[in-house]
């Protein structure tokens, strides 16, 4: 599955014992946390650089609110 949206830093679980802040990736879908195969599932710096800008990512939504990437682009312009 491939989905085209910003890359945005903010607060998730807001209120619960789980509220942290997260990678998440805004989409026309919505908002899915954004993780990378392989990454650090707390701290990736890969995507950390990549906050603010506009990404092509390919990979599966698990649990309808995490999309896990195996692959993740900038889009130019």
């Amino acid at each position: 599955m491939q989905q085209v949206g910003k890359v945005e830093r903010r607060v998730i679980g807001v209120g619960s014992k789980s509220e942290r802040p997260a990678i998440v990736l805004k989409t026309s879908d919505g908002h899915f946390v954004l993780r990378r195969v392989g990454g650090n599932a707390f701290q990736d710096q890969e995507l950390e650089r990549l906050v603010g800008q506009t990404v092509e990512c390919e990979g599966d939504v698990h649990g309808g609110y995490m999309f896990l990437a195996r692959k993740v682009t900038p889009v130019e312009g």
